[in-house]
């Protein structure tokens, strides 16, 4: 339980004088709980200590703090010290020097007053205040445009959500046009929408967290910029488990290729998903015909998609290309070559394939697997044994096995 010790300049009467001045220019726009932390407090110093004061008003120290900075911002009192919370209580009339509006309430009176119907025993202090009413005089909200947008702040991220990110939100909506009462709701209605298709997406990864602002700004750019819609998105997944680890922002490079490419409808997006499995099953093949025990990596897959779907390389050529490589102490990249080499000089047949892969003069194969790697590429060269002799540089095939 928080100690507060109220402090008073001159003796007071053994009553708790009110001057009337504080009556007709204070209280109307005093939030409740900041108007009984002053009364109670008034009281406290001319009978001090009794009683707990939060017990009494039935909050907690942080919105007893928050009822007497209501105050202090208006010059009625001053806050000395923290632990424990000392507030000294300044002349009324002294406090004439605070902006009218913010004193009296004015033409915000009413505006005030179901503000603090939303805020509950929350408390604004006057500049808080000044920075919501700026909503309404400065960008043009509607009063229950305003009090929306307060009410979702605190509904989204709790009770003690500070004025700064309700500003910044309602400087959002102001650019992009949204002052009235239903525009704000169907903004928000459109950001509950938006939130539950993203946090579908975590949950098809498995990812029991939040949706992240960033994450939900993403999603708000699929559906209202590019014109996916969820069923357009939840195709876009299937793409995007090629990753090893699925995240927004390599969704967001799938989608963005399939927008460029004007591939917006789930059913051409799934067309896209079975040419891509067909691609896969391609590479899973031709690494088999190479002899690769591993698995083709995301960027080979691609590679042969674009071999395939791109470039226009029938599947029976890039298989002929990986049995062709087969012996290679580089079946992959002797496979790329190859390819390349085809698609270079128009070969789109499997005897024109085979004639130019004879005509280039390829070696022929060594089924040797333990052959030091040196020694072939030297070789490869151009240099004979002969000539690497009289240079003095031995290849050292005494260690090495040649092939009969």
């Amino acid at each position: 339980m928080s100690e507060v010790v109220f402090l008073k300049d001159t003796k007071l009467q053994e009553v708790t004088p009110v001057e009337n001045i504080f009556i007709s220019a204070f209280m109307p726009a005093a939030p409740e709980l900041a108007l009984k932390a002053y009364l109670y407090g008034l009281m406290q110093l001319n009978a001090p200590h009794m009683g707990d004061i939060e017990t009494a008003l039935g909050c907690d120290a942080g919105a007893l703090k928050n009822a007497f900075e209501y105050w202090a911002s208006l010059g009625l009192v001053e806050i000395i010290g923290d632990s424990p919370l000392q507030i000294r209580y300044l002349g009324v009339r002294s406090a004439f020097s605070v902006s009218p509006e913010l004193r009296s309430g004015g033409k915000y009176a009413e505006f005030v007053k179901s503000l603090q119907s939303v805020l509950g025993t929350r408390v604004l202090t006057g500049a808080e205040l000044s920075r919501v009413y700026d909503w309404l005089d400065v960008f043009g909200f509607e009063p229950e445009a305003a009090l929306l947008i307060v009410k979702h702040c605190l509904d989204t991220k709790g009770a003690k959500t500070g004025v700064a990110y309700m500003d910044k939100l309602a400087k959002t909506l102001a650019a992009e046009g949204v002052f009235t009462k239903e525009g704000v709701e169907e903004r928000f209605a459109e950001e509950l929408v938006n939130k539950s298709g993203a946090a579908k997406i975590l949950k098809r990864w498995n990812l029991r967290r939040p949706v992240t602002e960033d994450e939900l700004a993403l999603y708000s750019k699929w559906i209202n910029e590019w014109g996916f819609d969820e069923a357009g998105i939840d195709a876009a997944c299937v793409l995007a488990i090629n990753a090893q680890k699925p995240s927004f922002g390599y969704l967001d490079s799938v989608l963005n290729d399939l927008h460029r490419e004007g591939s917006v409808d789930p059913e051409r997006i799934r067309e896209l998903q079975r040419r891509d499995d067909a691609a896969a099953e391609l590479a899973r093949e031709a690494f088999k015909r190479a002899g690769l025990k591993s698995r083709p990596s995301l960027e080979q897959r691609l590679q042969i998609l674009d071999w395939n779907a791109k470039k226009c390389i029938p599947a029976e050529l890039i298989l002929l290309a990986a049995e062709l490589s087969a012996d290679s102490s580089r079946p992959y990249a002797d496979m790329k070559a190859t390819l390349e080499d085809w698609y270079a000089h128009g070969v789109s047949s499997v005897a024109a394939a085979r004639e130019r892969h004879a005509c280039a003069g390829a070696p022929k194969a060594r089924n040797n697997k333990n052959r030091n790697r040196a020694l072939n590429y030297m070789r490869g060269e151009g240099y004979s044994k002969s000539e690497l002799e009289k240079l003095g540089i031995s290849l050292g095939e005494e260690f090495y096995k040649e092939d009969e």
